[in-house]
């Protein structure tokens, strides 16, 4: 249930995920994300890489689709200043932000030094040639395979077969998607089993800034200098917003009660189901630990029930965790039930919005058993509670009453 090897073995050096208001962010530094992405490159099969920005955190809030999408992400970079900030408030600091601006010039060193193939997809033909030339001069040798600047238009508009034909012609190593956030990270996920490239990434403005016609300040600052009656309330909302949301998130993680005692892990297994105790806190050492023994259990193919009624406090970094063994494990039929959760962790985890479809909840190790034992028994459509489209309330996209309307309810 891990992501590839790759990546797994850099977790388990401690450069792990967290989760910021329900996205889950790696904390790799820039000559560690090279790293990964060549590694990945030799896979030879499909990773989607998202670079994640303040911007980016307040529309996946509002989009389940883009949220989900960043789930399944091999990796997501901190893209913006303020999600290292936050990091370090919570106590689990990102080692340094990771931009898509920084990460071409790196991307085209690579290419110049392994003779790995890039594919420039996005920005106007006038831009993507223009980057093309920055490259080539900057990095001589790199192999850019081809680009392609589609019309403007929305998703449905595009010819993606001609696209797709294009970039297996081209036998690319590295694709790099220039069509803003979220339609690049929408395409991208749409034909994540027709694309046959190990390294995709959503760029942004980024071949604007190597082609020189945009300078380092936010996409949205160009925009809101285009447009700034309309967009300057909308912009003003938005900021207003995430600030409140990462403020409720770092407040909830701040009050957490601590414990002075020794935290500790228990396990054992009771019929379809992982029954994991947590005492004290989890984070650090102890996630490390958790790590280790789903990396054990992984090919029992197991549902995961975690007792929290000991737990005093969960870190960012747990989170991310949680959230990355979510949804690998939902994409195996597979949830995660959180029992026993006291006031101070329900608060965290609708504050980090890690309640919507994630997690199921009950009040004891007990009820969850009987719950999961229900679902197994009865996991075909029109039974048990929330495993699938159009059965009761829960876990996926128009399921219930709305997006985790159960886990919702539950933690207000």
């Amino acid at each position: 249930m891990r992501r590839t090897l790759e990546v797994g073995a850099l977790i388990r050096a401690g450069l792990r995920r967290i989760a910021i208001l329900g996205v889950p962010i790696d904390n790799l530094s820039m000559d560690e994300t090279i790293e990964v992405l060549d590694r990945l490159i030799d896979t030879d099969r499909f990773h989607q890489i998202a670079t994640a920005n303040i911007d980016f955190l307040m529309k996946a809030i509002g989009d389940d689709d883009l949220m989900d999408i960043l789930h399944r992400c091999e990796l997501v970079l901190p893209d913006g200043m303020p999600l290292v900030w936050a990091s370090r408030f919570m106590g689990t600091p990102l080692k340094e932000r990771v931009t898509g601006a920084d990460l071409l010039p790196r991307l085209s060193e690579l290419s110049q030094r392994k003779k790995r193939r890039m594919f420039l997809l996005g920005a106007t033909e006038e831009r993507s040639r223009a980057a093309t030339k920055w490259i080539e001069t900057n990095y001589p040798g790199a192999l850019i395979a081809g680009r392609y600047s589609p019309p403007f238009g929305s998703i449905e508009e595009m010819d993606h077969d001609r696209i797709l034909e294009m970039i297996e012609a081209a036998n690319v190593d590295i694709l790099l998607v220039a069509f803003g956030n979220p339609k690049q990270e929408k395409w991208l996920a749409m034909h994540r089993e027709r694309l046959k490239v190990p390294v995709c990434i959503g760029v942004g403005a980024s071949l604007d800034f190597l082609s020189g016609t945009h300078t380092r300040a936010p996409e949205w600052m160009h925009r809101f200098y285009k447009e700034p009656r309309r967009l300057g309330a909308r912009y003003t909302r938005n900021a207003l917003g995430i600030l409140r949301h990462l403020s409720l998130q770092m407040l909830a993680v701040s009050t957490q009660p601590r414990s002075a005692a020794l935290s500790r892990i228990s396990v054992f297994q009771e019929d379809h189901a992982l029954v994991v105790t947590l005492v004290g806190q989890f984070t650090g050492g102890v996630v490390e630990e958790f790590e280790d023994i789903m990396a054990q259990s992984a090919e029992e193919n197991l549902a995961l029930v975690m007792d929290l009624h000991l737990t005093t406090s969960i870190g960012a970094d747990a989170m991310g965790i949680l959230v990355d063994l979510s949804s690998k494990m939902r994409e195996h039929g597979h949830e995660i039930w959180l029992v026993g959760m006291r006031p101070s962790l329900r608060r965290l985890f609708r504050t980090a919005f890690l309640h919507k479809r994630l997690f199921r909840l009950a009040p004891k190790v007990a009820d969850a058993l009987r719950r999961i034992d229900g679902i197994d028994s009865d996991s075909k459509p029109g039974g048990g509670p929330g495993m699938g489209p159009g059965i009761g309330p829960g876990i996926g996209p128009g399921i219930g009453p709305g997006p985790g309307g159960f886990l919702k309810e539950e933690l207000s």
